[in-house]
């Protein structure tokens, strides 16, 4: 296990108001250097943040979904809704809504670059096929 001057973890503390657990995760995933560790500490309590809001969302579309008042699904990008799923009402429409809630609990959006040198859009290093693509 690596040492860390006190008074360096002691200013980690001081900025972020952080616990010796955060800082020492920070530290050993920055390296020991301050910076790092502080960017660390922030993107881990980010991703704390998100799961906890992911998860509130999931347990309210259980909660409705359970009471029989869940209607159905919107799915929102921006200010835009880009589509609406109706669920059945009754215990169909609760076990859908559950695991419909739990698998976008599960999911990310990530963004995939394109090669500057790949000569078309929507294949990959390969050349192969992006799932639902249509073959040529």
């Amino acid at each position: 296990m690596e040492h860390y001057d006190i008074a360096l973890v002691d200013e980690i503390r001081k900025r972020l108001n952080a616990s010796y657990d955060e800082v020492l995760v920070g530290l050993e995933e920055g390296g020991g250097d301050m910076l790092r560790a502080l960017a660390t500490i922030e993107r881990h309590r980010e991703e704390q943040r998100e799961a906890g809001e992911s998860g509130e969302l999931v347990g309210r579309a259980i909660g409705l979904a359970k009471e029989g008042r869940l209607k159905g699904l919107r799915i929102v990008l921006g200010d835009r809704a880009i589509s609406e799923v109706p669920l059945p009402k009754g215990i169909g429409g609760a076990l859908i809504g559950e695991l419909v809630a739990g698998l976008l609990s599960q999911m990310k959006v990530e963004l995939v670059e394109r090669d500057p040198h790949e000569e078309e859009f929507g294949e990959g290093e390969r050349g192969e096929q992006y799932p639902g693509e249509d073959a040529e």
